[in-house]
């Protein structure tokens, strides 16, 4: 510290945290010794990721028994249009409606947002 008026507080904590010779070796010794057990670790942990890429990539590429070909359920839905709403009954009983003025925050032209509802076929 720079200032003369804790100049007694720098030499008080340069006394507190004054480091003793034998720990200064036993750290040295420990940080020395534990570096030749990383080495053997870090290439088992190498050689362990190796192998889960090899496993993964070999599982991606093997060839897989073809899915069987399912030809899609032909569906006409009919609808009608009553006081400006599109109402459609569909195959399992419910009924889809929807209409009305367009939204000021809708979508620009050729993007939008279907909304689906059911089984994935």
């Amino acid at each position: 510290m720079a200032d003369d008026a804790h100049a007694h507080l720098d030499d008080r904590l340069r006394k507190a945290f004054e480091a003793d010779d034998r720990a200064v070796s036993r750290v040295a010794r420990e940080a020395l010794a534990d570096r030749a057990v990383t080495r053997p670790r870090r290439r088992l942990g190498l050689a362990a990721a190796a192998a889960t890429v090899c496993i993964v990539s070999a599982l991606a590429l093997w060839p897989s028994r073809p899915l069987p070909h399912v030809e899609p359920a032909a569906a006409d839905l009919v609808g009608s249009v009553t006081d400006g709403l599109l109402v459609v009954p569909l195959p399992d009983g419910s009924v889809a409606i929807t209409g009305g003025g367009a939204r000021q925050d809708r979508p620009d032209d050729g993007y939008g947002i279907v909304l689906a509802e059911g089984d994935l076929r």
